[in-house]
């Protein structure tokens, strides 16, 4: 008695049309699915690669193997788990976000035929506290984490700070009353 998956008739993409992708070998090679192993630096074949993407996404389900990721922001700010529903949306995207079929391809070195061009977009960095408020409550939302952060920060980091003083002298004290009994049992 197995368990039937219902299986769409419908590819949601032509694997017909998958090609390499020179312009990405680089980026493959950084995900290690461009050559055969880590020190290997002979490209595995087009075919072998078609067939990695294949596996992984299969036309007729390509979201199949995705369960978690796809983090969809909420109407406060803040994000939650994505669906079934956001990550087909994702997948089927005609850009190149993380996530679309054409990202997706990218990273075996692959394109689409019919697929757009390839933009490089300019990394802007944000700055480190904005960076680490997003990258905290994403952490949060993934692994289920509550983690709450004070509302002044500042405040905390002084509070902290005069708590690590205060235990590092109380230490201090202790060490040098016990110095003290040392030499006066010797003396």
């Amino acid at each position: 008695m197995g368990h039937t998956r219902n299986v769409s008739t419908v590819d949601y993409y032509d694997a017909g049309k998958l090609q390499d992708a020179p312009e990405h070998h680089e980026y493959a090679r950084s995900m290690g699915t461009l050559t055969w192993s880590t020190w290997d630096h002979a490209i595995r074949p087009f075919e072998e690669r078609v067939k990695d993407f294949l596996a992984a996404h299969p036309p007729s389900d390509p979201v199949r193997f995705s369960p978690g990721g796809g983090l969809i922001r909420q109407e406060d700010g803040s994000f939650a788990p994505g669906t079934t529903a956001s990550r087909m949306q994702r997948f089927l995207a005609e850009d190149w976000l993380p996530g679309s079929i054409h990202e997706l391809l990218s990273r075996y070195a692959l394109r689409l035929s019919n697929g757009p061009a390839y933009r490089n977009r300019a990394f802007v960095a944000g700055s480190f506290r904005d960076t680490s408020i997003k990258r905290n409550q994403r952490l949060r939302v993934l692994h289920g984490g509550v983690d709450i952060e004070p509302a002044d920060m500042d405040a905390a980091k002084a509070e902290f700070l005069d708590h690590q003083e205060k235990k590092k002298a109380a230490e201090e004290v202790r060490d040098a009353i016990k110095r003290m009994k040392e030499d006066l049992d010797k003396g």
